[in-house]
């Protein structure tokens, strides 16, 4: 490795192609547009991006709460036990419940297991 640096340094073109490689790893460490929200699961997301187009649903996160269930052949499947979902338009009565009709159907969940609640407004 360090032989192959010393070359490096001995050519014109190590200035540019530093700073390509630099270009390269910003890109790799740059999230991308359709980056998921921090610590959200596929399925949140989905459900997440459903319940935001319900109209007044405004922005929308939905964490999901899952039950294990052992399998015969390894590993288990994982069942939905609950959900709470935050969303901006959640201090609207209709929106709650249409919000919490959607995620019964979607997550195939009884209403007593969803919880909404209204998001905090941002500065």
């Amino acid at each position: 490795m360090m032989l192959w640096l010393n070359k490096l340094k001995n050519t014109k073109t190590a200035p540019w192609l530093l700073a390509l490689i630099c270009c390269a790893l910003a890109l790799l460490l740059l999230p991308a547009g359709n980056a998921k929200p921090a610590g959200m699961t596929e399925e949140e997301q989905r459900v997440s991006a459903t319940l935001s187009q319900i109209a007044g649903a405004g922005e929308v996160r939905v964490s999901i709460y899952y039950a294990q269930e052992a399998s015969a052949f390894g590993s288990g499947n994982r069942t939905p036990v609950g959900a709470v979902i935050v969303a901006q338009g959640a201090g609207d009565l209709s929106v709650r419940l249409n919000l919490l009709r959607a995620a019964e159907t979607l997550l195939g969940l009884d209403a007593n297991r969803v919880d909404v609640f209204l998001m905090e407004e941002k500065p």
